[in-house]
This record gives structure tokens, sequence and C-alpha cells, in this order.
């Protein structure tokens, strides 16, 4: 470039204020409209693009039309071929927030940039293009612009794109979905960049996140509670395993916490002064969502933030807000009276607001409160004190009389009243002085259920007391800590799915207990523990030829089978049964009709070295297993490749794999485990050598 403007533009910037480098350079502070037009082309090709956009900005009006055609013509080819894609990204934030500009340039910048965003997503240009490419689109269409090019492109998109190009658009899409209507096919492109195994895993996880998010939104939307707890169930389980498996992710921990506390507090209504579970759910969350916001302040306090990705830390600010009042007001709900009435009325009136200050859906549906006020109502129902505190309090007191939301909670208390007309509002009970102290034998008893004899033998109340634990847990403790530790941890994962509810989940527990006991038990196993039962777990024999009879999947599935067949009814169980998914399945548990959970058993010879790599290529089979049964499965992989060195240790091998295969779907969990085969003995085993001998 001839020195004359890159030497005006230096000499700019050394005496320009702050203010003034914030607003950056005018034509004059280049050298004037005629050395800028003189050297147009080569700043337009370069990496001097944003500030030639900035200077036409200040001075488009007040040059000549025929500089201004000229330069904004160079503007435009620049913005077509850019130098790079930091370049475009700082040139469009030029464009996006100079609407005047904007103007100026016209409809082809959103030509030109729906061309560059395809030929970077069909690889014939630099992939890092398409981001800024997009964003940019996305903007102007934000700004007032026409989205259809912009939705038609995002909807195109399938996941096999470069990886580079795909790099951070689940957000822009859930950004686009966030501000247009009639975008749930946009779903279908999350759901496929999540379920793409061959991109990269932070991609992939914003894809989860913008589901997750997406199941919320229809939540805050929902026209009834039961929708609004089902979706906010679903929205948990996607942000607690993305908290689970990508520890950097902070703003889905946040999310999750705000949601359990969410579920918490609307659990109060049905047992306000019993059971504490549901009020400690909710001080943890909160104190859990304090800590986490705090953490995201440390981690963000001073990055640069974008302005027009602002509504979405607004609204991590209003869910802290609605938790922090949820919060203060469960405080309120087990009390018979108030000693400040007026104090205590506005915490639970402070919830509407807050809980309307996430989202205001476009129609009259009640969305996120439907959830939370029948347990702000609660206490007026069952209280007749609480009840007349509301009533003076609309009467008499000036800050309630007119106060909307105290009257629609006075009337929804009323009506609820009325419908419960006759029944006396009590709160649940222990029968009989027996059970204190035995909470899990009394969780068992009605309220209103005769109360037991107070001269019982506490020793057989005892064993009651833990075989009612057990009954709650689903499972009989094996003894072994960690056998114990490791099922729960994945019991934990299993409850977060909205589909995890009896009877489905009474029956899958044993089956999932009795899976892990068979692989503790394999891993530690000798190949002669069963005799030819267990043969496989050792080294391959030879015929009498001198060949190799190497082991197969059905050795594997024939132990497996003999394993679980007896701790069943007898038929529960089967094998290779045909007509299942359009295909033939392995081991299957069939407790009930509708019930149906099934084992798919794999046999590889190639070593595996991450989770991915054995969900590649057996999760699609294992997942369609369960299209006409519960979201639930198990996935056993002998691996029979080379353990000269050794194998991984069990809790590496065994995890849970969340999988869906459409955005509207239940995910499926599978239960994955794999089993190290044909292994020599511990004696044989070498440390691999990581360079050659010296």
């Amino acid at each position: 470039m001839a020195p004359s403007v890159d030497q005006a533009l230096q000499e700019w910037a050394s005496r320009a204020s702050d203010e003034e480098l914030d607003a950056g350079p005018a034509l004059e502070d280049l050298g004037g409209a005629d050395a800028v037009v003189a050297e147009v082309d080569t700043m337009a090709a370069g990496p001097q693009l944003p500030y030639l956009l900035t200077a036409l900005a200040h001075g488009i009006d007040t040059i000549p039309a025929e500089q201004a055609a000229s330069l904004l013509a160079a503007a435009a080819q620049g913005l077509r071929q850019p130098h790079s894609a930091w370049v475009l990204a700082d040139a469009l934030d030029v464009v996006c927030t100079r609407p005047e500009l904007a103007a100026r340039l016209g409809n082809r910048t959103v030509r030109d940039l729906a061309t560059l965003a395809e030929d970077a997503l069909a690889g014939d240009c630099d992939a890092a293009l398409a981001q800024p490419a997009i964003a940019g689109l996305l903007r102007l269409a934000v700004a007032g612009g026409s989205p259809h090019r912009l939705l038609a492109l995002l909807t195109e998109i399938t996941g096999t794109e470069p990886a580079d190009a795909l790099d951070r658009l689940p957000i822009l899409i859930g950004i686009a979905r966030d501000h247009f209507a009639d975008t749930d096919h946009l779903l279908d492109v999350l759901n496929a960049l999540e379920n793409q195994p061959d991109l990269n895993p932070a991609t992939r996880a914003d894809a989860s996140f913008e589901l997750a998010l997406a199941d919320e939104r229809t939540a805050l939307e929902a026209a009834d509670r039961t929708t609004a707890d089902e979706q906010l169930q679903r929205a948990l389980m996607r942000f607690t395993e993305l908290d689970r498996t990508h520890e950097a992710r902070l703003d889905a921990r946040a999310h999750a916490a705000a949601i359990e506390a969410v579920l918490a507090f609307a659990d109060l209504e049905q047992n306000p002064t019993g059971d504490n579970s549901a009020r400690q759910r909710l001080t943890d969350a909160a104190d859990q969502l304090d800590t986490t916001a705090a953490h995201l302040a440390a981690w963000t306090g001073r990055m640069h933030q974008l302005d027009w990705l602002s509504a979405r830390s607004l609204t991590q600010s209003a869910w802290s807000k609605l938790v922090t009042t949820l919060n203060a007001a469960q405080a309120h709900l087990d009390q018979p009276s108030w000693y400040n009435p007026a104090d205590a009325l506005n915490d639970l009136l402070e919830i509407y607001l807050a809980s309307r200050s996430i989202h205001a859906p476009a129609n009259d549906s009640p969305g996120l409160t439907a959830l939370i006020s029948p347990a702000v109502e609660a206490p007026f129902v069952r209280s007749q004190g609480l009840l007349h505190q509301l009533e003076q309090a609309l009467a008499h007191d000036p800050q309630f009389t007119d106060h909307p939301e105290a009257q629609t909670l006075y009337d929804a208390v009323h009506q609820r009243r009325q419908q419960s007309a006759g029944e006396t509002a009590r709160q649940e009970a222990v029968p009989g002085k027996a059970l204190e102290g035995r909470p899990a034998l009394a969780a068992l008893f009605r309220s209103d259920a005769t109360g037991l004899r107070d001269d019982l033998d506490p020793h057989q109340l005892d064993r009651l007391e833990n075989l009612a634990h057990q009954l709650a847990r689903g499972y009989t403790p094996t003894g072994n800590a960690r056998v114990d530790t490791h099922l729960e941890t994945l019991l934990d994962i299993l409850k977060t799915s909205p589909a995890w509810k009896p009877s489905d989940s009474h029956y899958f527990t044993p089956l999932l207990e009795h899976y892990l006991r068979f692989l503790y038990d394999r891993f530690d196993a000798q190949a002669n523990l069963y005799g030819e039962r267990t043969a496989y777990l050792g080294p391959a024999r030879k015929n009498a030829d001198g060949t190799v009879a190497a082991w197969n999947e059905k050795n594997l599935q024939d132990d497996f089978h003999q394993h679980i067949s007896p701790l069943f009814p007898p038929g529960s169980v089967e094998r290779e049964k045909w007509d299942v998914a359009s295909g033939r399945a392995d081991v299957i548990y069939t407790p009930e009709h509708g019930s149906r959970f099934v084992a798919e058993i794999k046999w590889r010879t190639t070593r595996w070295k991450t989770h991915e790599t054995v969900e590649r290529d057996y999760l699609a089979q294992a997942a369609n297993y369960t299209a006409t049964g519960p979201p639930f499965a198990l996935l056993l992989v002998g691996d029979a490749s080379d353990h000269s060195a050794g194998y991984r240790d069990i809790e590496d091998s065994i995890w849970i794999i969340r999988h869906a295969r459409s955005a509207t779907e239940i995910p499926r969990l599978i239960v994955a485990g794999v089993l190290p085969t044909t292994r020599p003995t511990p004696h044989s085993l070498r440390v691999a050598r990581s360079s050659p001998p010296r």
C-alpha cells in the first residue's frame, strides 16, 4: 500500500483520544477522500477494510456522489472477497452498527454474504468465513431486514460441512430461533449437529445447549402445568448432561440450577411441612446458582461481550433473580400466620413478577407461572389465617388494594377452595409414634391411615425400614461400596430423564444392577471361572490343525444371557428375538407389555481410544431398539483387541450415552459397558513402549 493513507492512519492513531479511537477514523484522518479513492481497492482487499467502512460511515453524505459510488463499490467487493475471517467480522461489525452505511450498501450485502457463507460451507473457500458471514446475515435480519435468505441457508446445514465452517454456528441458529417465528425446523439442524461425531466437541456441546434452551423456552410458553413441568424436566436433563460432560460449560450449570430450584419450589405445594427434601433441593440449587454465577462473572468479566448478544446475559440475570425470590419466599409457605404480613405477601407476589421477567410468551399462556403459582397458592388454601391476612391486605392496605397480582392470587385461592369444598386440607402426619424416626416406612402410609400400635417390636420395624429404603432405591445394596456408588452415579443420571417414572424406572433399575454386577465380576474373573461359559475372557484356543479358534459375540451373549435369566421371572428374558425395530435384538427383558428393554451385544477386535469411538460404531443400532419402548437400553461390547499392555479401569469402561434422533424426541439413555475379552494373564503384561528402545 502506498504510504500516504497508511501513514495518515498511523499518525491519527498516535494522537487520537480514547473516544476518537472508539469512534474510528474519518476520511480526513486517512488523508482525505481523494487519497482514499486512489488506494481504495488495496484497502478493501486487505486488513484495513474495517477502517475504510468506518471512514465511509462518517463521511458518506459529505463527499461527491461519484467518489461515494467508487468507495461503496470497493467496500462491497471487500465484503464479497474478504482478506480473512477476522477482517470480515470487524467489517460487518461496522456495517451492522451504522444503519446509514448498511442502507447505502444496499441488498447486495445480504446476497454477497449468503453466497460467501454457502461457499464456505461447501468447502469452496476458507471455511472460517462461514461464521462471520452468517452472523452478519443474522444481525442484518434482526435489525429489520428479511430473514428468508438466512433461514433457508441455515435449514440446509446437515452437519457434514467442514468442521471449521460449523464452529459456533449452533449459537447463531439458537439466536435465529429466538428472534424469528416458525423456525422449529432449525431444531432438526441442531439435532444433526449434536449427533455428528466428527464435529468438534465444542460445536456439539453448543448444539446441545441450544436444544436445552429450546426445551426451556417451550416450558416458558406452555399452556398448562403438565407441559411446563415435562419440558423443564427435559431441559434439566440436557443441561445436567452437558455440565457433567463439559466442565467448562458454566452456563449449562447455571440453567440446570435455576430449573432445579423452580421444580423444587413447585414440589413444595404437595408437602410444605413434612419432608424437607424439596426445601433442601431449593436451597442447594440457589447456592449452586450463586456459586456458578460468581464463577461465570470471574471468567467473562474482562472478556469482550458483543452487544447484540446481551439479551442472553439478561435472561440469566432474570433466572438468578427468580431463584433468589423463590428461596426467600419458601420460608413463608409453611407458616400458619405471619408476624409481618405485608413483607411476607410482598415476597410471594414478587415471584409472579420475577417469573414473567424471564420470558414473555407471545400468547396468553401462563408458561412458568403455571408451575410456580400452585405452590404460592397452597398456603392460603390450607390456612384460613393466611387467607384472612390476604383478604385484609386487599381490603385495607393501599399497597395491595390495587395490586393486580394480589387480586389474581386471591381469585385463584378462592377457586381452589371451592373445588376442594367438603375436604379438610391438612398436613400429612406420621401414622403413630412407632414410625417416628423411620421416614422410609412412614412414607408408605397415607396421612389418614389408622395409627399403628406403639408396642410393636422395634427390631422388626428396623428391618421393615431397611426394606423400605431398598424399595425406594429400587435395588439391594451389594455390600461393595464401589459397586453401590457406581450404581448410584448411573441412577442419578437416569433420573434426569423425564421418562424415568414408574413402572419403567422400577423395571430398569434391577436390570442395570445386574448388568453392573456382571461387568464387575467379569472384569476380575479368570477365564476358567465358569468353565466353557467364561473361557472367552482368556486367549483364543487352537484347533487340532493348529488354526486359531477365535472367540466371538455369541460367547459373550451366551454368558450374559445365562447370567440374568435366572434373576427375572421365567419367560421375561429372551435372546435373538426377531421383529424388534426391523431387526433381531440380542437379549431382551420384557417385564410387561409395553416395557421392553434391549441389551445389544457387540464384539470388536480393534482398539477403542475414546467413548466416541464406541458410540460412532454401535449407538445408532442400540438406540433404534428403543423406538417402541422406554428410552433406556444397554450396550455391552466385548473388546477383543490387543491387551498385552493391560486394559483401562472399569469406571472408564462404563458410561451413559444420551442420544436424541430428533429435536422433539425424549433423549435415549444407553448404558454402555466395554468388557475386555481374550486377555492374557497379568504376569505376561508389559508396558507399551512409546519410543524405540535404546
